[in-house]
């Protein structure tokens, strides 16, 4: 090889010194900077991702290192690009106002049987069976296009994934209007992440729901501190007291509107054996809770997405017998097919309650 000429070392070192390559130690500098920039930038989705880790050393370090870059970020103006981006792309949790008008009558026909007017036993069974069928009548909501049937459905990440589906389904009546509310990652095991007694409380008094769909406890089987503050180890007796308090607070909330329909979705089988497990028990407790309240009906969900065996199975048959994809890869959460499954299902379990059923038949 030919050695490279005066001049041509000459050209070399003037590229470098023209700006056309840097050195390593510009680069490096660039690169860390470029790194805190983006670390400013995302610090926001950072700190809730801290937020979101089970309690332990893990989390309590995390939120130390995020917490005070977060603040900064956030005093610096740093973090509007991607708040910016988020509501660009839909994904701000603006809360869609709802107002609901409700309108019962209450009129309770009376009627005042005098001994020489009612002339035979026969009669007065008539005027009995005509004063209860006024009273039905009197006491049927009147729902329209104009005042329509709230439906509310709500929980963890599984509502993603049929939560608009039922939505949809629900809306083909003109006299339903329904609202679909997922929470990531929350459930009623970590209420310092996401209240959900406090967000129901909410949504029953602004939005006053006719019916509300729940599924919740994918991301529950977890130690859960008490309100003393003790930590309650998972599945203990002092854990399944507390959680079943939850439960049962929980739905005696939403049906603190006699009128009020609630659908309490059990978990569907899981693939990994050990979460199933967790999930059965937890749909257990669902379902003992649901059992002691009149106006709280359970929906299991084992027989509609088991195989012939009762087992975990991605591929389910159809009516028609072909086999569909009903859940995601994750062996967790439901794929497009399963959540219309679900929707089906839960709609019409919903046409089970008193006067609603006539709102899909007009």
């Amino acid at each position: 090889m030919e050695k490279m000429t005066n001049a041509e070392s000459e050209s070399h070192r003037d590229l470098r010194r023209n700006g056309q390559g840097w050195p390593a130690g510009k680069v490096l500098v660039a690169g860390l900077a470029g790194l805190a920039v983006a670390l400013f930038l995302n610090s926001s989705a950072l700190l809730a991702d801290a937020k979101r880790q089970p309690d332990g050393t893990g989390r309590s370090v995390a939120l130390a290192v995020w917490r005070p870059i977060e603040s900064v970020a956030s005093s610096l103006g740093l973090t509007w690009p991607r708040v910016t981006v988020e509501r660009l792309l839909g994904r701000s949790e603006v809360e869609q106002t709802i107002t609901l008008l409700r309108e019962k009558i209450e009129v309770i026909a009376t009627s005042e049987k005098d001994d020489s007017v009612t002339s035979s036993v026969q009669e007065e069974q008539e005027l009995r069976q005509v004063t209860g069928e006024e009273l039905r009548r009197s006491l049927k909501p009147n729902w329209d296009a104009d005042n329509p049937f709230q439906l509310w459905v709500t929980g963890d990440s599984m509502v993603r994934f049929f939560g608009d589906t039922l939505v949809s389904l629900a809306e083909t009546s003109t006299m339903v209007q329904a609202t679909s509310e997922p929470v990531l990652s929350s459930g009623l095991s970590r209420p310092d992440f996401f209240d959900w007694p406090a967000r129901l409380a909410e949504i029953m008094t602004k939005h006053d729901p006719d019916a509300v769909v729940i599924i919740l406890g994918g991301n529950d089987a977890q130690n859960i501190r008490a309100g003393d503050g003790q930590w309650l180890e998972r599945f203990n007796e002092a854990w399944l007291a507390e959680y079943r308090r939850r439960i049962g607070t929980v739905m005696d909330l939403v049906t603190s509107d006699a009128d009020r329909v609630l659908l309490w979705v059990g978990q569907p089988p899981m693939r990994q054996e050990g979460f199933d497990q967790r999930m059965q028990l937890l749909n257990n407790l669902y379902q003992a809770e649901a059992a002691e309240r009149d106006r709280v009906q359970y929906v299991d969900l084992r027989g509609l997405f088991t195989n012939s065996s009762g087992n975990y199975s991605r591929y389910l048959p159809d009516n028609a017998g072909k086999l569909v994809d009903v859940r995601l890869t994750d062996g967790v959460h439901l794929s497009h097919w399963g959540g219309e499954w679900l929707s089906a299902l839960l709609l019409r379990e919903l046409r089970r309650s008193p006067n609603i059923d006539e709102l899909w038949i007009r």
